[in-house]
Parts: structure tokens; C-alpha cells; sequence
């Protein structure tokens, strides 16, 4: 069950650290070169989109293992708080990048 949930927190942070990473370059790079045809921004996010996502995969692993005491329900609970959380911010990230 632990493995799982692990499983589980590593894909909630590798969708954030893709998401997270990859606007951050996007807004990055056109402030840098500005907003031709959105070229720099789409090279900022799929640059940062695998790295992000390598990342928050592997910090989700290491915040979920790292803890022996911590109940299966409340590592659920934490993990379903989080996707919500990225289900709600989602759409108003969505035009920035």
C-alpha cells in the first residue's frame, strides 16, 4: 500500500514540477526575447516540462518514503488535496504558457 501510494504522490509531483518548471521558463524566456509567435515561451515550457517532471517525480517518492509513522489515510488525503489543488489552478496557469 505504501508503494502505491509513493507511486501515487510521484506522479502528483511530476505533473506539478511539469507544470510548475515549465510556465516558469515559458514566462521566463518571453520576458527575455519577447512575445514573437510564442516561440520563446513553447521552448521554455518543453525545456522545462521533462526536467520538472523528473524532479517532482522524485520528490513526491523521497516526501512519501521518507516518513515511517505517517498513516496510509493520511498520505491519501494529503495526495488527493494536492491533485485538487492542481485541478483548480490548472485553467488559470493554462494561459500563461
Amino acid at each position: 500500500m505504501r508503494g502505491l501510494l509513493a507511486f501515487l504522490a510521484g506522479v502528483v509531483g511530476a505533473i506539478a514540477g511539469a507544470q510548475g518548471l515549465g510556465l516558469l521558463l515559458a514566462s521566463i524566456l518571453t520576458n527575455m526575447y519577447g512575445p514573437r509567435e510564442g516561440s520563446a515561451g513553447m521552448a521554455g515550457f518543453f525545456m522545462g516540462a521533462p526536467v520538472g517532471a523528473i524532479a517532482g517525480f522524485a520528490l513526491g517518492l523521497w516526501l512519501v518514503l521518507r516518513r515511517k509513522e505517517a498513516s496510509p489515510g493520511a498520505i491519501l488525503a494529503w495526495i488527493a488535496a494536492a491533485v485538487v489543488a492542481l485541478v483548480v489552478i490548472s485553467p488559470f496557469l493554462w494561459e500563461y504558457a
